[in-house]
């Protein structure tokens, strides 16, 4: 998710290298493990929110 969202940006290859790119994997793979664990970004909180809400009226 994280890497598709940088790919979709204007990417200059100013400061790119294959450390950057192999770094930034890791970041990213590192950050989807600890927020998959924790439940950091909470989409099934939100959905069951707004869910919730239509049901209600």
């Amino acid at each position: 998710m994280l890497s598709a969202a940088r790919d979709s940006s204007i990417r200059s290859d100013l400061f790119g290298s294959n450390g950057s790119d192999t770094f930034r994997q890791m970041r990213d793979d590192a950050f989807a493990d600890i927020a998959s664990e924790r439940g950091v970004l909470g989409l099934a909180d939100m959905i069951e929110f707004q869910m919730s809400k239509s049901i209600k009226g």
